[in-house]
């Protein structure tokens, strides 16, 4: 694989909006040098650390190629970088071609691909789209996260550069597939339980379904509290 050219790196802060809703996904672009320690870029936070915070979770990854996609669908929408939250943004790399434990260098940095991220129904509420969680999550447009393995200087213009690849049957897309696609299928939840660079919250997840054969309601990440809180929709 060869480098990889960022096209924009992202930071936001928690703000309130939509309503009183808590939202980090208004991020804006910087194009200084920083620190990317363990927890992730320097004034990013996250407003929901159960979803998004953690060391699993310090970095958010989506593909530039989407935007294309999204524009065709909902053309009424203004849709530019960074409309899903992302603190990176490339052309080239997609959840095809990016598997779980992929190890990067960027810059004095080294970062792992960690697990796909799971929508919210905060991209509905930023976007009065309240079918858009749903689309991202049924279509795998989802991006992914990273921990930090090695903490340091990183730059825009400092390209990501591929370092080791241990599981390369198990893409980022082929985990959506597993997790939400196929939920209940146990071949997908033994592998993922298997795979130690996955985060141990998707393994716990995978094994809670191997041992259950029950899936877990995902009304509240999607459709937002109050709507699970109604009764909402079976996933």
């Amino acid at each position: 694989m060869e480098s990889i050219v960022i096209q924009g790196v992202f930071i936001g802060k928690v703000e309130e909006s939509w309503g009183g809703l808590l939202s980090d996904i208004g991020k804006l672009e910087t194009h200084q040098e920083v620190w990317l320690g363990a927890e992730g870029l320097p004034g990013d936070a996250r407003a929901d650390l159960r979803r998004d915070g953690g060391l699993d979770r310090a970095l958010h990854h989506y593909p530039a190629e989407h935007y294309r996609h999204w524009r065709k669908q909902h053309p009424q929408t203004r849709w530019r970088q960074p409309a899903f939250g992302e603190n990176l943004s490339t052309f080239g790399l997609n959840e095809q071609e990016v598997c779980i434990g992929d190890l990067f260098r960027w810059g004095e940095a080294l970062i792992e691909v960690s697990q796909p991220r799971s929508p919210s129904y905060r991209l509905a509420k930023r976007w009065n789209l309240p079918e858009l969680p749903f689309e991202v999550q049924e279509q795998g447009r989802c991006g992914w996260f990273y921990r930090v393995r090695r903490s340091g200087m990183v730059a825009p213009d400092a390209p990501l550069e591929l370092v080791q690849r241990h599981y390369p049957q198990l893409t980022v897309a082929s985990l959506l597939d597993w997790y939400f696609g196929q939920p209940l299928e146990r071949t997908g939840l033994r592998l993922m339980m298997a795979c130690d660079a996955l985060s141990l919250r998707w393994r716990k997840t995978a094994a809670q379904r191997l041992t259950s054969g029950v899936l877990e309601d995902w009304t509240a990440r999607l459709a937002g509290p109050e709507c699970s809180e109604q009764g909402g929709l079976q996933s």
